[in-house]
């Protein structure tokens, strides 16, 4: 009896394996998260974080347009060989990135919605490749920026306050009220203004080598960052009212 058991229980085991369903394993990714939108001077940036292990990733798709809808992947921006992903790479690292919207004309004034997914190519899927879900849509309007020196301070050639470092002062200009975010290292750390009433504006505020401020008058917005004693940065938002952001 021992014997033929021995010769059983392999036959059984070899017809029990060809049964089994072939399983196979595909890898899921994190969406992007902390995704915001960056004006700049006809153009626009997307920053986010990512960190991907999965050895098939092959990159970002960057989705723009001036619709909030988005179809994937045929919405997203095609890389310069008209292919995805709009953004090859392969770092598996969690980490964040600033990343230029390339291959779109962006003109001032105008809204846009952006978004950002991962992307990679799987033949073990029916579509071929793996995308993340849009998670979330940004608007965003590029608006003029450039350096300004002296101590009036203006943005697009509107006066909208005066420094004094002698008075360690910031001063509105009339019409104008502004709120002060503080020593920044980035002219980019304020982006969103989320209060954006009158009330949170006001006529003065203090004096700050690398001081960042936003000026508020009506629907419009202008961001000044002060790098010298005689000189700052400043960016322009004829109209925020659809954004709130500079």
């Amino acid at each position: 009896m021992k014997k033929i058991l021995i010769f059983i229980v392999p036959i059984i085991f070899l017809f029990s394996s060809c049964n089994e369903e072939l399983i196979t394993v595909v890898d899921e990714y994190n969406s992007p998260y902390d995704i915001k939108a960056i004006a700049s001077n006809n153009a626009i940036y997307i920053f986010f974080w990512s960190g991907i292990i999965a050895s098939d990733f092959a990159g970002f798709n960057i989705y723009a347009g001036t619709s909030s809808s988005f179809v994937q992947p045929d919405s997203a921006i095609k890389n310069a060989n008209q292919t995805y992903p709009t953004i090859t790479g392969s770092n598996h690292t969690r980490t964040n990135f600033i990343i230029q919207v390339p291959n779109m004309t962006f003109n001032n004034g105008t809204l846009y919605y952006v978004s950002v997914t991962a992307y990679g190519t799987n033949n073990l899927v029916d579509k071929k490749y793996i995308e993340t879900p849009i998670s979330t849509v940004c608007p965003v309007i590029p608006r003029p920026e450039d350096a300004g020196t002296g101590t009036a301070l203006t943005a697009n050639n509107i006066k909208v306050g005066t420094m004094d470092p002698n008075a360690g002062t910031v001063t509105a200009e009339s019409g104008w009220g502004v709120q002060y975010f503080g020593y920044q290292t980035n002219f980019n750390s304020i982006v969103n203004i989320t209060n954006y009433t009158d009330s949170s504006f006001d006529t003065e505020a203090v004096y700050s080598v690398n001081g960042l401020y936003v000026f508020k008058s009506g629907n419009q917005l202008a961001k000044i960052w002060i790098t010298s004693a005689n000189g700052y940065r400043w960016a322009y938002q004829a109209d925020a009212s659809q954004w709130w952001g500079i």
